[in-house]
């Protein structure tokens, strides 16, 4: 088995490198997909559930929706199991039922019912809700002010644009107009700066949230849409 070594120079070319990687831009187009997937599993799940929920003092005869808004619910750890596998190189288990359609209707009803990763994919889809408008906030937030920073020298003396940068209250607080070119690139350089510390922090949050899919993929189920059984890296 391979071991890896992390040292100060490794941490540092790690760091320094992170918006040449191309796992970089796998990690963003990951973040950028939290917002809407978020909003999709909410839109599906919420009424589903609402409406499932309310057939359960009549299960036996009108309790389909409950056992529906189950499978959109798992359906829905699914897809965001494969999103996550597809952009992030993580190792991801793959818990499926412990029966199928072939055992019978009633069989396969019981084991969705009391398997308690059923419900564990139910509560993570919904929490991607809260995670995907988090995301959303950061990478715009972080993103916007990378990409005015760097945009300074071209729009420094624009009539229609006023750059400022706001001092810290230890200074005396206020704004800094950035009116002449020198200050420009200075902001500018500052802006490579960020871009970097940016990234990183975009990587770190891609990773935090691959650990937490793949926490929650040991016991969330998931449909059964292939064959293999084993855990698949991404």
């Amino acid at each position: 088995m391979r071991t890896t070594t992390t040292t100060p120079r490794s941490v540092a070319q790690a760091f320094l490198t992170a918006p040449v990687r191309p796992q970089t831009y796998k990690n963003l187009a990951y973040l950028a997909l939290q917002f809407p997937l978020g909003v999709a599993y909410f839109v599906l799940l919420v009424p589903a559930l609402g409406f499932g929920l309310g057939s359960l003092p009549l299960l036996v005869l009108l309790g389909l929706p409950a056992v529906g808004a189950l499978v959109v619910g798992v359906a829905t750890m699914t897809v965001d199991r494969a999103v996550t596998a597809a952009l992030l190189p993580v190792e991801l288990e793959r818990h499926t039922a412990g029966a199928s359609l072939d055992d019978g209707v009633v069989v396969y009803l019981t084991d969705l019912l009391f398997d308690p990763g059923t419900y564990l994919s139910v509560v993570f889809v919904l929490a991607k809700f809260a995670v995907g408008i988090a995301t959303f906030v950061v990478l715009t937030v972080s993103g916007t002010l990378v990409a005015v920073a760097l945009a300074a020298p071209f729009l420094y003396d624009h009539p229609d644009a006023t750059l400022t940068i706001p001092l810290p209250a230890a200074v005396g607080g206020g704004l800094v107009a950035v009116d002449t070119l020198p200050e420009a690139l200075a902001f500018a350089a500052l802006g490579v700066v960020g871009a970097v510390l940016v990234v990183n922090l975009w990587n770190a949050i891609a990773w935090l949230l691959g650990e937490a899919t793949t926490l929650a993929c040991r016991h969330a189920r998931v449909l059964d849409v292939g064959s293999a059984v084993e855990p698949d890296r991404a």
